[in-house]
């Protein structure tokens, strides 16, 4: 069941206008807190708890005549959690500039803002309800005061060379699996202390992993783990040429861990090593 603490929704339900054109609030906004996510989403809600989700508000609004307009304001706790769940969906449908990020499909407006994660969607698209969604997302981004910094490791992704809405950013495995398998369990070290970003190659669609750690130790140690485990029989080299017939590499600089996945040839995957190596601090 949805939480009663009425000091958490009216702290989230100040960002939420009563009505938009005809469309008005049709019941009381619900709010959804820890495990409570699953009541309302099922299996989804692992996204999310993987990226330390906190509440989630939720309202309705009806017009007469046209199709429910639904917003979902998840407080992810953070800005780097916020922009995280963001990266996690980004790259389905057009960007937009509302928040500090925004992409909208087929009547569907995500974004994020601070430690905000905000969709705003409609069954059935037309007109009149995809601009009532425009108009609430700006009215929503506006009523949150403050913009979040975005994590300093999206800083070293030369994006100009890599797929900007390809970029993941996470801290958890389980959410790297998603997106690229790596192992069935943790090889990498990844927790609440460490960042990771994943990003596509523009060139030849190989995958870039930078992983942050807090202290050159705990560098030491996942990429001892990776080399373990991932090419037990390519540790001194550090290249490996996997089952699909192409090529993953890896190096540490400092408190940070780098892997290529998936570079056509041996010769590219060192040089663009090399290359990225040299934009770390």
């Amino acid at each position: 069941m949805a939480s009663s603490d009425t000091t958490t929704q009216t702290a989230m339900q100040k960002f939420i206008p009563p009505s938009i054109d005809c469309w008005k609030a049709s019941d009381s906004s619900r709010i959804y807190t820890g495990e409570e996510i699953f009541d309302y989403m099922d299996g989804a809600g692992e996204i999310y708890r993987s990226y330390n989700f906190q509440k989630l508000l939720v309202q309705r609004y009806a017009c007469p005549n046209q199709e429910e307009i639904l917003i979902e304001v998840f407080d992810m706790g953070s800005a780097r959690n916020a922009f995280g769940v963001y990266t996690y969906m980004q790259g389905r449908g057009t960007s937009v500039t509302i928040g500090q990020d925004g992409e909208y499909k087929m009547g569907l407006l995500c974004f994020w803002k601070d430690k905000y994660f905000i969709c705003i969607r409609v069954e059935k698209e037309n007109p009149q309800a995809s601009k009532a969604i425009f108009d609430l997302g700006e009215k929503i981004a506006r009523a949150i005061p403050t913009e979040g910094k975005r994590p300093d490791i999206v800083k070293h992704i030369p994006l100009n060379k890599y797929l900007e809405k390809s970029l993941r950013y996470f801290y958890r495995y389980e959410i790297l699996n998603i997106h690229f398998y790596v192992a069935d369990s943790n090889i990498l070290n990844l927790n609440d202390s460490t960042e990771g970003v994943l990003v596509r190659s523009k060139k030849d669609s190989s995958y870039l992993l930078l992983a942050g750690y807090p202290n050159k130790e705990q560098t030491d140690s996942a990429y001892n783990s990776f080399l373990t485990h991932y090419m037990p029989d390519s540790k001194e080299s550090g290249i490996v040429k996997t089952e699909n017939e192409k090529w993953t590499t890896c190096t540490k600089e400092k408190n940070y861990f780098v892997i290529m996945f998936d570079v056509p040839t041996k010769e590219q995957a060192m040089i663009s090593l090399e290359t990225f190596k040299r934009r770390l601090p």
